[in-house]
């Protein structure tokens, strides 16, 4: 390694995984195996502050690769641009009967908002072909029985950040829009529009210690998060487009809950049986999170919160006051290898709540 630059990172982590929720740097999936990642970053190509970044992740559950070029003053201006190319095959694991494949491109444009220093707009396209294979011996063939499907995506969104801290804010509110125009005019397998809202908003309400010189105060804050997303046209070629809810790995998270338990038609457990793979995801869906931040340091936070959230069919059926609940602890640290969080959960909603 002697040959490495100032300022470039090289980093390998292996991660042996077992059966539950603690992710280290990147959510890779459950169960039992082995997994991690090599990967190499450049932030300054060129001397000019251009970023690049090359990646693969492997294991039992993905095995994915990504190359990805930034400017993030294209022509010395203050446009941004990237260009990716990706390829991987996933294995989700709490969709047992198959694994998808997916190769492609996608180019993205961020550009300033003129009255709103902290606001920027973004354009995007992407091409991408998909496969699925269903695993032998299997009954469910809902999810993975689908034939390929090229998928051609036009994206537009804005962001405004006004957060005081990318990890451990106090102060400050984010908000985002994004919305994913697939097919029509620019061809492609899929024909439908995919609508993608966030907002979270933090107020502090106290401080202790840190009247020493040189130390910090443990800080208090309140955090709202609102989020929510919506599917119209037709979806039926490209099925991960749609939203399922449960656990914090894949999909929308609802803390207290296994991952997709939470389904249009309501609470099914984990690989229930009474319930096919297709019916778990939702064309709509709305989740919210109060906490009580207590930040330690920038390296260490400790939280209090409760979640709800629900998905449903489409937007008609959407029903905010019927949503799953679940609440409770969590600790949050900042470590060599990037964050790691854990959280203890109750589900107020589930068959059995616990």
């Amino acid at each position: 390694f002697n040959d490495i630059d100032e300022g470039d990172i090289l980093e390998f982590f292996v991660e042996e995984k077992q059966t539950g929720s603690i992710n280290f740097g990147t959510a890779v999936g459950g169960g039992t195996g082995v997994s991690g990642f090599l990967g190499y970053d450049q932030p300054n190509l060129f001397g000019q502050a251009k970023q690049g970044h090359l990646r693969w992740d492997f294991g039992r559950y993905i095995n994915s690769f990504t190359l990805s070029f930034t400017d993030p003053n294209l022509w010395q201006s203050r446009t941004s641009g990237t260009i990716s190319l990706f390829s991987s095959r996933d294995r989700f694991f709490q969709f047992a009967t198959g694994r998808r494949k997916r190769e492609g491109f996608s180019l993205r444009f961020g550009f300033p908002v003129p009255w709103s220093l902290r606001t920027r707009f973004f354009v995007g396209y992407s091409l991408a072909r998909t496969e699925y294979k269903l695993f032998s011996n299997v009954d469910d063939t809902s999810l993975f029985g689908l034939p390929p499907g090229t998928q051609s995506q036009f994206s537009m969104g804005i962001t405004r950040n006004t957060l005081n801290h990318p990890i451990f804010p106090v102060a400050g509110s984010r908000q985002t829009w994004n919305t994913e125009f697939n097919g029509g005019i620019m061809g492609g397998d899929g024909d439908f529009t995919r609508h993608l809202a966030e907002g979270s908003w933090w107020v502090p309400v106290g401080e202790l210690g840190g009247s020493q010189a040189g130390s910090n105060p443990i800080r208090f804050a309140l955090g709202l998060h609102l989020k929510g997303g919506a599917v119209f046209g037709d979806v039926s070629n490209f099925p991960f487009d749609r939203f399922w809810m449960g656990g914090v790995q894949f999909g929308e998270n609802l803390r207290g809950y296994d991952e997709t338990s939470i389904t249009p038609r309501g609470f099914f457990p984990e690989r229930s049986r009474e319930i096919s793979d297709i019916d778990r995801l939702g064309n709509a869906f709305l989740s919210t999170t109060a906490e009580l931040a207590i930040r330690v340091s920038d390296q260490i936070s400790l939280s209090g919160f409760f979640d709800a959230g629900n998905v449903w069919d489409n937007t008609r059926s959407v029903d905010p006051s019927r949503l799953f609940r679940g609440a409770g602890l969590g600790v949050q640290l900042v470590t060599p290898f990037g964050p790691i969080g854990v959280d203890y959960a109750y589900g107020f909603d589930k068959a059995d709540p616990g």
